[in-house]
């Protein structure tokens, strides 16, 4: 008997030893929920190249946009879960349960296998804007209440709520611009149709420094290293924290050494030179986590999600 339950034991380990030599034997599925050209797509597009040429298997990368990400989301969680299809997305996950009606549960659904990167939200404004730093933006605004628009992607998606927190914390009040991206509502920031906006640093950077947009502060809790003199937020309003993030995600029941593999893979990548510099001239910061980590990570942030929108008042479209 019990050399039976030793060769049983074995025989599982050798199993899944082989199984996980085995991954990937085909195309693997890399689904972002945003468009072409955006953070995440940036950055996935990155990663999954490197994953190719590790894994000596094709990764292929399909932008499937709609709702915040959602669509995305559904089409990895009725995936089959055997690590072909994954998902990249953004922190907007985390929050689309408490904004939207949405016909699965993202703790239970999915298996977070790394987060990726962190992710600070600037406060901009157009060029003309008369203030340089948050307490002159905060006293010109209650002077002027209600003159001035500031954009977001929508009712619940992050630089709405980062704005929300913002008004909460300082009593200041603008009116919010519903655009359909990044793209659009910059645009429309830098034509002066809104006055303001939150917005991460991959898609501003480069216009704050041809002198398109302000940055006026940082959303998270540290400076950010390419833009030195800008300030956090929370100096002025401590605890105040908009970071968002970027994490890939499997179908709930993938199995384990499946994810384990992706995570190290992964790791690896983002830990690598050239993946670190792309990042940091972004503004952005890699984020390596086990996947235990990460996954309580994912917990957590719906935890806080859930209390920023119903502190905020944020409700279903």
């Amino acid at each position: 008997m019990a050399f039976k339950n030793v060769f049983l034991v074995l025989t599982i380990i050798f199993s899944t030893a082989c199984l996980s030599q085995e991954y990937p034997n085909r195309t693997v599925k890399v689904i972002v929920g945003y468009p072409a050209g955006s953070s995440v797509d940036l950055y996935t597009r990155n990663i999954s190249s490197k994953l190719q040429d590790r894994l000596k298997q094709a990764f292929v990368v399909e932008n499937r946009v709609g709702a915040a990400g959602t669509v995305a989301t559904e089409a990895v969680v009725h995936a089959s879960p055997d690590g072909y299809t994954l998902l990249s997305t953004a922190s907007q996950i985390v929050i689309n349960p408490f904004v939207q009606k949405i016909s699965f549960n993202t703790e239970k659904d999915l298996v977070p296998i790394a987060q990726t990167l962190s992710i600070s939200y600037l406060l901009v404004t157009s060029p003309n804007f008369p203030a340089n730093n948050l307490n002159e933006l905060v006293d010109y605004v209650r002077k002027n209440p209600k003159k001035f628009n500031y954009g977001s992607y929508g009712n619940g998606s992050g630089p709405h709520l980062a704005m929300a927190m913002l008004q909460r914390a300082s009593g200041i009040e603008v009116t919010h611009v519903q655009y359909r991206g990044s793209g659009q509502m910059l645009t429309a920031l830098m034509a002066n149709d809104i006055q303001m906006s939150f917005d991460t640093t991959t898609a501003t950077l480069e216009l704050i420094k041809a002198g398109k947009l302000k940055a006026i502060a940082i959303g998270g809790p540290k400076v950010v290293d390419v833009l030195p003199s800008v300030q956090p937020i929370a100096q002025l309003y401590p605890g105040f924290n908009s970071d968002g993030w970027q994490g890939i995600f499997a179908p709930a029941n993938t199995p384990s050494n499946v994810v384990r593999k992706l995570n190290l893979e992964i790791n690896q990548i983002i830990q690598g030179a050239e993946f670190r510099d792309l990042a940091k001239s972004k503004g952005v910061s890699v984020s390596s986590s086990s996947q235990a980590e990460f996954a309580d990570f994912v917990k957590s942030e719906l935890k806080r999600y859930e209390q920023i929108v119903k502190e905020n008042n944020i409700y279903l479209d």
